[in-house]
């Protein structure tokens, strides 16, 4: 598994994200656009799944086919679907929602044991992570913890200011080592499990912040 933990982006993939994209998205795979709310507001994930396609687009990546997985199918036609795409994107919107439509449609283990790229964007990057973490600061309704989809052993916040980090982290890093990615910026972990920072990527640890 190819895990690629995004925060969000400005105006299209930078550079050198596509680049590693090209690396690991190969010619004619299968792509499942993970939505974050199943059950409403279908427009607004199929704008936002159009908006990221045209972004893979503009870079030069193209897919065999492109699935939205929600609640317009059943649980067991979304499990399929993941388990046969050769790429996962999990989608941003609001994390602990996402995560229980991830239970609610028996998508856990079938993303946990899937071998091919799995692409998280904001909420999706904070639940595929071993310790869930959701902030205030991250624009969350209240502070949650929970044991998220382990694809990684440590915990991020997307949309990192890094010219204002909240005492909301700072005390948060006293216990949890988190990485703040900034817009634009991604942690990459290969299979080997080495890992590749691209943009802006701060580690919060005993209420510092040190750019990686």
């Amino acid at each position: 598994m190819i895990r690629i933990i995004t925060s969000g982006f400005t105006e299209g993939f930078p550079e050198d994200f596509a680049k590693a994209l090209h690396t690991y998205i190969k010619e004619g795979s299968k792509l499942a656009f993970v939505a974050s709310e199943f059950e409403k507001r279908y427009e607004t994930t199929d704008r936002y799944c159009r908006l990221f396609m045209k972004m893979f687009i503009d870079q030069g990546i193209t897919f065999q086919s492109v699935t939205v997985v929600d609640g317009r199918m059943s649980p067991k036609e979304a499990q399929d679907t993941v388990k046969n795409a050769d790429v996962i994107w999990l989608s941003g919107g609001d994390t602990p929602t996402e995560f229980s439509y991830f239970q609610k449609y028996g998508l856990i283990p079938v993303i946990q044991q899937h071998k091919g790229v799995v692409i998280g964007m904001s909420a999706g990057s904070i639940n595929m992570t071993k310790t869930a973490i959701c902030t205030l600061t991250c624009g969350h309704d209240k502070q949650e913890i929970y044991e998220g989809l382990g694809l990684v052993d440590f915990s991020v916040e997307p949309h990192l200011d890094k010219e204002n980090i909240l005492e909301e982290l700072l005390h948060l890093s006293e216990t949890y080592p988190i990485y703040g990615i900034c817009d634009n910026g991604a942690i990459i972990c290969d299979n080997e499990d080495k890992i590749q920072y691209i943009g802006e990527v701060y580690l919060l640890k005993d209420r510092k912040a040190v750019r990686i």
